[in-house]
C-alpha cells in the first residue's frame, strides 16, 4: 500500500505559533516527519516553515528563538520612521542560515505574502527567500513594507491567513495537516497600544481562515492566551508543550 502523504499549512499568529512548532516536534518523532510532501506558511509560521524544510529541528528552532536574532526581539528598534517598528539584520541572518531560493529548500515550501501595490495575495514557491520571508511576516502598522521586484510586500494573512484552498489543488492526493492559531477571544481587555494592534489584527483576519476550514481531516484551532507581540517564555513554552500533546492525543486516536 502507497504511504500517505501531507500537506502542513500554518497560519499567522507570531510567537502564538509555538503551538505549530509543538505539533512539529511531535510529527517529527515519529514516520509523519518524511510523509510532509509541502508545507505552506504565513508570516511569522513561513519563517519557522522554511527553516523546518531546511532539515532544522522543532526543538532546533525553538532554541534559537531565544538565542538568535532571526527568532527573538533582539533585532526590533523602536519608533522607525515608516512603521511602529523595524527589523534590523534579519536578512543577514536568512542568508546564513537559509539556501538563497525557496525552490532549494528540502521540502517544498510555499510562502504567502500580500502586495501592497496591487492589494492581492502572492504565494512564492521559487525567489529570493530572504526577502520574500521579510516581506511575509511584514505585519501591517507593526513593520515596514518590503520592495521586491515589481512588488511591495506585506504580511500574507491580510489577504488569506489561512491558505488551504491552494494545499487542496495543488497536492488533491495529499490529507491536510491545518493549525490555526487565531480563534478569537470575546471580551479581551485592551490595557495598551499592543493589546489594541493584537485585537484589531484578528478581527481583521479571522474571517479568511474560518472560510478555508471546510474538508481538513486534521485540524488544529486552539484559542491560546498568547498575544501577538507576547515574548514570555513561560507563555510561548506553554503553548509549545500544548501543541505536542494535542498532536499526541489527536494522531493516537
Amino acid at each position: 500500500m502507497e504511504e500517505k502523504k501531507y500537506t502542513l499549512v500554518i497560519s499567522w499568529w507570531w510567537v502564538r505559533g509555538f503551538y505549530a512548532l509543538g505539533i512539529l516536534k511531535w510529527l517529527e518523532e515519529l514516520w509523519y516527519k518524511d510523509r510532509i510532501e509541502a508545507i505552506y506558511g504565513v508570516s511569522a509560521w513561513a519563517l519557522v516553515g522554511s527553516y523546518r524544510a531546511a532539515g532544522y529541528s522543532a526543538q532546533k528552532i525553538y532554541d534559537m528563538f531565544f538565542s538568535s536574532r532571526a527568532f527573538g526581539f533582539s533585532s526590533i528598534n523602536i519608533l522607525s520612521r515608516d512603521s511602529l517598528l523595524r527589523l534590523n539584520y534579519l536578512k543577514k541572518d536568512f542568508a546564513q542560515d537559509l539556501p538563497k531560493d525557496i525552490s532549494e529548500l528540502k521540502i517544498k515550501t510555499y510562502i504567502w505574502t500580500t502586495d501592497t501595490n496591487t492589494g492581492t495575495f502572492l504565494l512564492f514557491d521559487r525567489g529570493d527567500l530572504s526577502t520574500i520571508l521579510l516581506g511575509s511576516m511584514s505585519i501591517p502598522w507593526i513593520f515596514p513594507v518590503v520592495p521586491y521586484e515589481t512588488h511591495v510586500l506585506m504580511d500574507g494573512g491580510v489577504t488569506n491567513n489561512f491558505p488551504v484552498e491552494f494545499a487542496k489543488t495543488q497536492y488533491p492526493n495529499n490529507e491536510i495537516i491545518g493549525i490555526a492559531l487565531n480563534k478569537f477571544k470575546e471580551n479581551q481587555k485592551i490595557k495598551n497600544i499592543f493589546d489594541n494592534l493584537s485585537v484589531s489584527l484578528e478581527i481583521m483576519m479571522r474571517h479568511h481562515t474560518i472560510e478555508n476550514m471546510w474538508g481538513i481531516k486534521h485540524l488544529f484551532y486552539k484559542e491560546l492566551p498568547v498575544n501577538v507581540m507576547d515574548t514570555r517564555k513561560k507563555h510561548m513554552t506553554a503553548a509549545y508543550l500544548q501543541g505536542y500533546e494535542d498532536c499526541l492525543a489527536h494522531f493516537k486516536q
